[in-house]
């Protein structure tokens, strides 16, 4: 009886000793900001296009492979299993003849990849085709491949032909959008001022919510204007223009969430730069409120919005404010090897996951050259904080967001999944996912 009793004892004290060791490595792995996570599967991909998720596939387009003759730019789009990283499925898509941008868009239960002349759509689970749009209109000289966005079975995109016979872009160039379906035109509209091109700096078209935000600039004897035009997707009609000369008071940057645009005017004072954050009304184009800053819109959730605020002092400032009125929430600083702005970043669950690069090895040259180690850092979203991260890729470069992503809805486990490229021969890029802590 008493050796039943010591045994019983010595089993309770074993169970509290295993809990007290379990939760001293919980609190040090959550206060460890060297926790660097493995990838739980990688796929040998090199993606060309953002990533784009149904949960439980992951679509990637292989980077286009060149070949002299005939000119061929072509591609590949690949369905990966989420949970597993095993390719599911693969189309090859139709090839470029002019080295340019593909879009990949999922919208309404068909995933889309765009090409020369057209677009062409899958069923996301099988991979079989599903629906093809052809542009209308032989483009000559033209810049090809405005894929602009897709709304309720309708293609939204642009041509941009210069306005002399000899394709010179000397005289500029007159925008031309087209909507389209299967069969036949929707609608077409031109920008009324000449000598643009489709989108501002790093301002892309973009279809949100059936409205297409078109941004444009135009050269005129007075300087360059920027524009505006926002459309319903539908009908064509135009809902609103906005228009302002880019200096002194230039736009800096715009983003789209949900029914709002968040553009950013960057300038400068007699003693400082200067800029402010507009939140404006999509549909209207009315001002929702204003905040004076200078910085740009990275991200937004339910409730806030997250704006980088570049500073001096530290490698990067974050701050918070609501996405209703516009209210200073909060600010944060994170520290990272590479101090420019960050512009893949994803915001997801408290978490802001960004990507850094620690450049090594720089020598000169007619392009120069260096050794780029990258990763993804998860940080805090309330104190900025490294949580995590994930482990080094040797001479990779990180182009597209990283993806929060759960497998299906009723799995508890979310993944961090992104694309690495390798810009080297001796190299490999990848397609990786890891297990969120």
């Amino acid at each position: 009886m008493s050796n039943s009793r010591k045994l019983i004892n010595f089993g309770k004290y074993f169970l509290i000793s295993l809990l007290l060791l379990l939760g001293l490595n919980l609190v040090a792995h959550a206060n460890n900001p060297e926790v660097i996570i493995q990838p739980e599967w990688t796929a040998n991909l090199q993606a060309s296009t953002q990533l784009i998720t149904t949960g439980e596939h992951l679509f990637v387009i292989e980077n286009p492979k060149y070949s002299e003759e005939p000119r061929d730019y072509s591609a590949t789009l690949f369905a990966i299993n989420t949970a597993s990283g095993k390719v599911q499925w693969q189309q090859k898509l139709p090839p470029y003849q002019t080295l340019g941008s593909r879009q990949l868009i999922l919208e309404n239960g068909t995933i889309y990849a765009s090409h020369d002349n057209g677009v062409v759509g899958f069923e996301p689970e099988t991979g079989s085709p599903k629906i093809s749009f052809k542009y209308v209109e032989d483009m000559g000289g033209g810049i090809r491949d405005r894929l602009m966005g897709i709304h309720q079975g309708i293609a939204v995109y642009g041509d941009s032909i210069p306005i002399d016979e000899n394709f010179s872009s000397s005289a500029g160039y007159q925008t031309k959008v087209l909507a389209i379906d299967k069969d036949k035109i929707i609608w077409s509209y031109q920008l009324p001022k000449t000598n643009g091109l489709i989108g501002i700096q790093a301002i892309k078209p973009e279809v949100q919510n059936g409205i297409l935000l078109l941004p444009s600039f135009h050269d005129t004897t007075a300087g360059r204007i920027e524009q505006f035009t926002v459309m319903d997707v539908a009908s064509g009609k135009v809902l609103w223009t906005w228009e302002a000369p880019q200096n002194p008071n230039g736009l800096w940057s715009a983003n789209v969430f949900g029914d709002t645009i968040y553009t950013s005017v960057f300038g400068h004072t007699k003693t400082q730069p200067s800029g402010r954050i507009r939140a404006i009304d999509l549909k209207t184009g009315k001002e929702k409120w204003s905040y004076v800053i200078t910085g740009k819109v990275k991200a937004a959730n339910e409730r806030e919005i997250l704006i980088w605020e570049p500073t001096r002092n530290s490698s990067g400032n974050f701050v918070v404010l609501d996405k209703e009125t516009g209210r200073f929430l909060r600010r944060f600083t994170v520290t990272r090897e590479y101090d420019r702005e960050p512009t893949n970043l994803t915001w997801a669950d408290g978490r802001v996951y960004i990507e850094d690069m620690e450049i090594k090895n720089v020598t000169l040259g007619f392009y120069g050259s260096a050794d780029n180690n990258s990763w993804i850092s998860a940080f805090d979203d309330k104190t900025g904080k490294l949580v995590w991260r994930t482990p080094t890729l040797m001479n990779s470069h990180i182009y597209y967001p990283p993806i929060v992503n759960r497998a299906s809805d009723k799995s508890e486990k979310k993944h961090l999944i992104f694309a690495s490229n390798f810009l080297r021969k001796e190299g490999s890029s990848k397609v990786q996912s890891f297990i969120i802590p």
